[in-house]
């Protein structure tokens, strides 16, 4: 039996290049989301500290408290400034086959589902996220490293409008395709 096989190579002219790609920031007020997530954090870290030190504390060093302490505020600081210069780079994009979403400074990733792998799709709305007209949209697909995409801190006419548009191109591939809407 003769199998006929090819695998050519693509050259580098056929690859599509993202760096050109155009993204959009996710809404400002989000930030106020992800502040209010650490400060509520940090007075739950702060308060567990004091509750450990006062029935513990006569088990340990002042160099011991102290240091605990400074270690403690300097991961709060972290936090804060993390999430104030990533907030930057939390990026998306939506085009017409599929839903690209850029996160994180210090080791940025660039994910891109194309429509056609997306198993369902969730839009979602916390209670402060409602106060700032504010929601979340999560697409997941038959993958089993990172094909998950949430994208948080949309507003609500964007979060539907993508919500519809991959509902729609889902819909348009299956009838293309021969199966059911």
């Amino acid at each position: 039996m003769e199998q006929n096989f090819q695998n050519p190579q693509i050259f580098d002219l056929e690859i599509p290049d993202f760096n050109d790609l155009k993204l959009t920031a996710v809404s400002p007020k989000y930030l106020q989301i992800i502040l209010l997530n650490i400060s509520l954090f940090s007075l739950f870290l702060i308060g567990a500290v004091s509750v450990v030190f006062y029935f513990f504390y006569f088990n340990l060093s002042k160099l011991q408290f102290w240091a605990i302490i400074i270690g403690i505020f300097l991961l709060i600081i972290f936090l804060f400034l993390n999430s104030l210069v990533g907030f930057k780079f939390r990026k998306y994009a939506v085009r017409e086959k599929d839903l690209v979403y850029q996160h994180g400074w210090l080791k940025r990733t660039l994910i891109i589902v194309p429509f056609n792998r997306i198993q369902h799709i969730k839009v979602e709305q916390g209670w402060f996220s409602k106060l700032l007209n504010l929601k979340s949209v999560s697409v997941f697909t038959a993958g089993v490293n990172g094909g998950d995409v949430s994208i948080n801190g949309l507003p609500e006419d964007i979060a539907e409008g993508i919500n519809l548009l991959i509902r729609k191109s889902i819909s348009k591939e299956k009838t293309e395709d021969g199966g059911e809407a």
